[in-house]
């Protein structure tokens, strides 16, 4: 385990690729557990720390050597199981909660047919800063919001032509 921000997250992690997908900070995503090695994935995780890294790109295994790439190693977000359910199939339905996002530093060899990495939480500490201390000022944000739907319910939603279409 390593400190971050307080936090103690872990030096390995498993991960969990999966296209066109985008776990953030303090968000939930929901998912649907069937493929052997995610289940066993699932399973281990459940028995330790409940975090998975979810990489939203498809990422080349280990062999086609990461270090080499011009785009660099990619980012993940790590996130914790907060809800749980097996089905009568046998299938995992679970939902992460982002907890920090990290930069994958090195990949290990599989374990249970599933990818784990070791994750470089350094680059973004500020992820397990109080929701707060982001600087955003959300009463000013839902007084705004406010505003702008009260003055849009009082503008009409369209205006009817006074001109009468041609009869064919």
């Amino acid at each position: 385990m390593s400190e971050h921000g307080g936090a103690a997250l872990p030096e390995i992690l498993p991960i969990f690729p999966l296209s066109g997908v985008l776990l953030l900070p303090r968000g939930r995503l929901p998912l649907n557990i069937f493929e052997p090695r995610y289940l066993a994935m699932t399973k281990d995780t459940l028995s330790g720390e409940r975090l998975i890294g979810m990489v939203s790109r498809a990422i080349p295994h280990r062999a086609m050597h990461w270090r080499h790439e011009p785009a660099g190693l990619p980012d993940g977000c790590a996130g914790r199981i907060t809800a749980f359910a097996e089905t009568d199939d046998g299938r995992y339905l679970i939902t992460l909660t982002g907890v920090s996002r990290f930069r994958i530093r090195d990949e290990l060899p599989l374990l249970s047919g599933y990818r784990r990495v070791v994750p470089d939480w350094q680059a973004f500490a500020q992820d397990l800063d109080a929701p707060g201390a982001t600087g955003f000022d959300r009463d000013r944000f839902i007084r705004g919001s406010r505003d702008f739907s009260l003055s849009a319910r009082s503008r009409p939603i369209g205006r009817r032509s006074t001109r009468r279409r041609a009869s064919i």
